[in-house]
């Protein structure tokens, strides 16, 4: 039985029957797999600077036919050759970018340099965008001309999901801004324009980076929610919160974090028994720190010599006791045993 389990498992992981198929069954499986990535986008130095996530699209490494049938379906397009080549779907990838947000008032005396105009017209097709919010109280207009791109379908406004709760507010002004600019600014330069879809896009870690603390270089964020009011994203951040204390509580099932154990491992509880052990009867109650000690020197030349020898001193003559310090209580003067150094304490 055990032996049975095993070789369903090792063949789960695979299908070599794919390639016997049909071809239009085959061609679906492709199209289905091909799934949007955040495509980030800057201008540099009058340049067009591309940063696609290492690793994202499968389909153009797995054999010809697949890498076929992702040019097709996706349309994708070589955006970079350096360091490495970018390609870039614009009819499924979102492109984030900074739209260069002004002031609403008196923009109309302001230079307005649209940098999608620096996209045309080879990437004139783009369906959807992701956008940086506006961070600021006061409303504004995007300097970029979004009616540029006459097949755009989805403007999302970018939000980082662990902060969805705290900057839910900025997020849907951000929207109201997108949505102003495309009923008046836009339709005054195109009147037939159509406003397309404008919502809140949620970005976040997924699979095995998604409670992690450390994240590699590179960003393989990718979109995992769309909100269309601020209600959405209050829920969303509740249920964030939720799916963190679970997985907290079922790591902690699982034992204690390594950090804690070494922690344990190096200290441990051997060294404060056998100082406890040294003291013997020097502390017949444990102290409080609500009080510091008070120590008497009776010499000027004692005063001297505990003042240079500064902290190896005082660790030498202060007591260590264990307890629930609930009490203050200095040491017994008429006891004349030395108690022992750091250096002695094995």
């Amino acid at each position: 039985m055990e032996s049975t389990r095993n070789w369903q498992q090792k063949t789960l992981s695979i299908f070599p029957l794919f390639s016997r198929l049909p071809a239009e069954i085959r061609n679906q499986i492709w199209k289905t797999s091909l799934a949007p990535r955040i495509v980030k986008w800057m201008r540099m130095e009058d340049e067009n600077i591309f940063e696609v996530p290492s690793k994202t699209l499968a389909l153009l490494s797995v054999n010809r036919e697949s890498r076929e049938a992702a040019f097709f379906y996706g349309e994708y397009r070589k955006v970079s050759a350096d360091p490495r080549t970018m390609y870039f779907s614009p009819i499924i990838d979102y492109l984030l970018f900074d739209p260069g947000w002004i002031d609403l008032v008196g923009h109309a005396n302001v230079s307005r340099l649209d940098p999608i105009g620096t996209l045309l017209p080879e990437l004139s097709n783009i369906r959807n965008i992701m956008v940086h919010p506006n961070y600021t109280e006061e409303r504004k207009t995007p300097t970029a001309l979004f009616e540029n791109l006459r097949s755009l379908q989805c403007v999302l406004v970018a939000a980082d999901e662990k902060m969805i709760g705290a900057q839910r507010k900025h997020m849907v002004a951000t929207v109201y801004d997108i949505d102003k600019y495309f009923m008046f600014t836009a339709k005054q330069r195109i009147p037939d324009i159509k406003r397309p879809y404008i919502a809140v896009g949620c970005v976040g870690w997924v699979g095995a980076e998604r409670h992690r603390w450390h994240h590699p270089s590179e960003d393989h964020r990718q979109l995992v929610a769309v909100f269309d009011n601020e209600d959405q994203m209050a829920e969303h951040a509740v249920s964030l919160r939720d799916e963190e204390w679970k997985y907290v509580q079922e790591r902690f099932k699982k034992g204690r974090p390594n950090s804690i154990l070494k922690f344990r491992r190096t200290t441990g509880d051997s060294g404060c028994q056998s100082l406890s052990n040294s003291l013997g009867s020097s502390a017949a109650q444990p102290p409080s720190y609500s009080e510091p000690p008070i120590i008497q020197v009776t010499d000027s030349a004692e005063a001297e010599s505990s003042t240079q020898d500064g902290t190896l001193y005082a660790r030498n003559k202060r007591p260590r006791v264990e307890g629930d310090f609930q009490g203050l209580q200095t040491a017994n003067s008429e006891r004349d045993e030395e108690l022992p150094g750091y250096d002695q304490i094995s």
